[in-house]
């Protein structure tokens, strides 16, 4: 069941519960990360918690949620900075170079990317499902580099040490702006017992996913 509307109705939250209740999916579609699209996004997971009566796991995941959000929105915008810029993302070197002003270039001109983004159907789609997990899907229509992909397995290993952000402040990879999105998200799982393994990416030839799945036995008895 799809949930499009730019405001949370009470449609949509009836479209929520009755997923849940039914074991299917919810899955919402955006093109640009905008403040207000934020916000929806962060409510759906909401109502489809409290609907799971696993509303104790939003503040754990909502931190998650917004992080694979913020990278797969800036993923597909990476790749339209990339080809404008002339610039061959799956060189290392065009790839160090473009970095460096691809987050000043991209907050100062948001509304050219948003165009962008909607004329290229690049888009950031949320799947959330319940059944012996709780699973939450954010995907990108775009493939993901192997050195992108490496850094990610890098960030994954490191975290593994770590249990708090200031752990992490000072081993980071400012290639990629602040680098703390996927430790932001591994460390809010481990508060919840999870080891990094709950944690997924993969890729094909047209997209590129991030899964998190808490298991049952995670989640407080209702």
């Amino acid at each position: 069941m799809k949930v499009q509307d730019k405001v949370i109705s009470e449609k949509d939250i009836s479209t929520i519960k009755e997923a849940v209740q039914k074991r299917k999916p919810v899955d919402f579609f955006c093109y640009t990360l905008t403040p207000e699209q934020k916000d929806r996004f962060l409510s759906v997971l909401r109502i489809f918690l409290d609907e799971c009566n696993q509303s104790y796991l939003f503040n754990y995941l909502s931190y998650c949620l917004f992080e694979l959000l913020d990278n797969a929105s800036k993923a597909n915008a990476k790749r339209i900075y990339f080809r404008e810029h002339h610039l061959n993302i799956n060189d290392e070197n065009d790839y160090k170079n473009g970095m460096k002003d691809f987050k000043e270039t991209l907050n100062e001109n948001t509304l050219h990317y948003q165009e962008e983004l909607e004329e290229g159907h690049l888009q950031v789609h949320m799947q959330l499902s319940t059944d012996d997990v709780i699973s939450i899907t954010v995907s990108n229509n775009t493939k993901i580099t192997d050195h992108e992909y490496l850094r990610i397995k890098d960030k994954i290993e490191k975290t593994k040490v770590y249990n708090t952000m200031a752990d992490a402040i000072n081993d980071i990879d400012q290639t990629e702006g602040s680098g703390l999105g996927i430790i932001t998200v591994l460390i809010m799982l481990k508060k919840l017992g999870l080891a990094s393994d709950h944690l997924k990416f993969k890729t094909t030839d047209t997209e590129t996913i991030a899964s998190i799945e808490i298991p049952k036995d995670t989640m407080e008895e209702i």
